[in-house]
């Protein structure tokens, strides 16, 4: 798709629980505007940018005048900026964050930031993963912060897509293991990977006795049907429960 065809489906597919969706110029939850209206016109390059505050509304005001798409959920906006030139995606988001925090008052105004990307696809992108990194990077890092979704570490290989992407895989993996009524045959599992499949270690760790390891390792495999002995099965493994962790940060 290019970029001169850039219109509101690309941004609300996957993304049922926002509760507004709009344009600059056009009515916040109001009717879509053509084509025509979210033509874009720069390089094809895009950064997004989202800000989570106790006053999203002024957030959104403030945002406007240089955005080509927003949306907002909650305290949460994030604006779709269309680059003219190379730029310096953190000292923008860092100029965003001490702008907006002044004008709400909200030392703790916290932002994230996804880009440059390009073309409609990786102005989708960007906009998602400017979501997810200021989300989960204030889970991690505490409020008040700039967080690049590059900055999240190994979550980005399990973010970047929709959350029920992401809990469809971890529950493809995970088998009835994703279900609550396991949490210690989880928590076995994650000790169990990080720990490089040392039993005398995950023991330690859950205070165990070497032996109820063994028995809910084996546990494990026969509800995940997965080999741990395999490393291509522990790492889906693992991926599977990074997915799980990142959607309690992003939920929380």
């Amino acid at each position: 798709m290019a970029a001169s065809e850039l219109d509101t489906a690309d941004f609300q597919e996957g993304l049922p629980r926002w509760e507004a969706f709009f344009i600059p110029g056009a009515h916040v939850g109001g009717s879509a505007p053509g084509p025509e209206e979210a033509a874009t016109s720069g390089t094809g390059e895009y950064v997004a940018i989202a800000v989570a505050s106790r006053d999203a509304t002024v957030g959104a005001r403030l945002l406007a005048p240089p955005a080509r798409v927003m949306r907002a959920r909650g305290g949460t906006v994030v604006a779709l900026r269309e680059l003219d030139a190379p730029i310096d995606a953190r000292a923008l988001a860092e100029t965003v964050r001490s702008r907006v925090a002044a004008a709400v008052g909200d030392p703790a105004l916290s932002v994230g930031f996804g880009g440059p990307k390009k073309g409609a696809t990786g102005a989708h992108l960007a906009m998602l993963q400017a979501e997810q990194a200021v989300a989960v990077g204030r889970a991690i890092n505490g409020e008040g912060h700039v967080t690049a979704f590059d900055d999240l570490g190994p979550y980005c290989f399990v973010l970047g897509r929709p959350e029920s992407d992401i809990r469809e895989f971890a529950e493809r993996i995970l088998g009835p293991l994703a279900d609550d009524r396991h949490a210690d045959l989880v928590k076995t599992l994650d000790a169990y990977l990080r720990l490089h499949g040392s039993l005398n270690a995950v023991a330690r760790e859950l205070f165990l006795h070497r032996n109820t390891v063994r028995q809910r390792l084996r546990r494990i495999s026969k509800l995940t049907g997965a080999d741990l002995g395999d490393a291509d099965a522990r790492l889906a493994l693992q991926l599977a429960l990074l997915g799980r962790r990142a959607l309690e940060r992003l939920s929380g």
